[in-house]
């Protein structure tokens, strides 16, 4: 196999991406993953048609977090010993360590990808630091990451990274599959603002629920729409706000990929109020679909796709902040319209093919300085 892609888990937003890959390179790239899904996905999605192995995985499980196991690994790499690879730089799975180290010694060319960012690894402890240092300076001959935040993050820590060496891969959407399942259908807002996604603390559900109070409180209504599930004790707390307050909501579970379009087409505004996300592909979601987006600075999102005062805003996790810039979008259908259109334009520009092509110009890169 003359290249390989190495990665943790299938995802929804990868796979469309490494199927264009592979039709690209006229199918000689092959995908390994270390799991087939970790217990806390509850997504469903179309695989791809191109060649992938799923590796046999001792889970370790600590915390919210598996880490994969895959001795298998080492002798599926001689076996395949490929040219060129693209491995997920996950310091957290033995795996990866192992898939970089056997690409060393069999000469591989290297580009690691990775999807965090300097905010998001802002509470990393020193043990991880060392090990992002070891890895981003002895693993890699080329950088793929899926922010400018990340490459940013990358090559503090290891300064000798060069422009040339860098290549984007966004997180990105299905926006043909949005836009085709929306085109001509009369869209009917009823709700004023949403939530998607696991409610997890690090989401600020409590946060979210009081800045709906004091929407309701400012234009007399708050119509809510939380779709996905988590923690019970978070969501009884969001329950407590809202009848507190005489906020109007639904708690709509967990929805499928395929009827995700007219959910996020039924609300006004989207609220990610993170402490710390790598991007959030719910961003693009949501303004695929034409809801503007109010985050905070906690997102690699932020700055490269919510773009503030344009498609949505970006602001501390400050009730009042979010409540004034709430209720002034709220309020008036010219400017709503305004970053309902730029959020479509703006979403649109990150789609599969630009995510492959960041791969496919590391591959090239690869080749030429093999």
């Amino acid at each position: 196999m003359e290249y390989l892609i190495i990665s943790d888990i299938p995802t929804p937003w990868r796979e469309p991406v490494f199927e264009r890959v592979h039709q690209r390179l006229g199918g000689a790239v092959e995908v390994v993953y270390f799991n087939s899904n970790e217990k806390r996905r509850l997504w469903q999605f179309q695989m791809g048609s191109h060649p992938k192995t799923i590796l046999r995985a001792v889970t370790l499980t600590t915390s919210d977090t598996e880490r994969f196991l895959n001795p298998g690994i080492v002798p599926f790499l001689l076996r395949r010993r490929p040219r060129a690879a693209l491995v997920f730089a996950c310091i957290k799975d033995p795996s990866g360590w192992l898939a970089m180290g056997m690409c060393r010694l069999l000469g591989t060319k290297v580009a690691l990808l990775d999807d965090s960012w300097l905010g998001r690894d802002r509470g990393v402890s020193r043990p991880q630091r060392w090990a992002r240092q070891v890895v981003y300076n002895r693993f890699g001959d080329a950088y793929v990451g899926t922010s400018r935040q990340t490459l940013a993050m990358l090559r503090h820590y290891n300064s000798r990274i060069t422009d040339e060496q860098c290549f984007l891969s966004h997180l990105v959407a299905d926006n043909e599959y949005f836009e085709r399942r929306l085109a001509g259908r009369p869209l009917d807002r009823h709700f004023d603002v949403m939530f998607s996604g696991r409610i997890v603390a690090v989401k600020n559900p409590a946060f979210f629920a009081q800045v709906c109070a004091g929407i309701k409180a400012r234009l007399g209504r708050c119509r809510v729409l939380i779709i996905g599930d988590g923690d019970q004790t978070l969501k009884a707390r969001m329950r407590e706000i809202f009848d507190q307050h005489g906020v109007q909501y639904e708690f709509a579970g967990f929805i499928s990929h395929a009827s995700l379009p007219e959910y996020y087409a039924r609300a006004r505004l989207l609220f990610l109020p993170t402490s710390g996300d790598c991007w959030g592909v719910v961003i693009n979601e949501a303004m695929i679909a034409g809801t503007p987006v109010i985050t905070t600075e906690w997102t690699a999102a932020a700055g490269e796709l919510v773009l503030h005062g344009h498609n949505g805003y970006v602001l501390p996790l400050d009730v009042e902040a979010w409540t004034s810039a709430a209720s002034a979008l709220l309020s008036d259908d010219a400017t709503w319209g305004a970053f309902s259109d730029h959020a479509r334009r703006t979403a649109r520009e990150f789609n599969y093919d630009r995510a492959a092509g960041g791969i496919l110009d590391a591959f090239a890169y690869l080749n030429a300085k093999a």
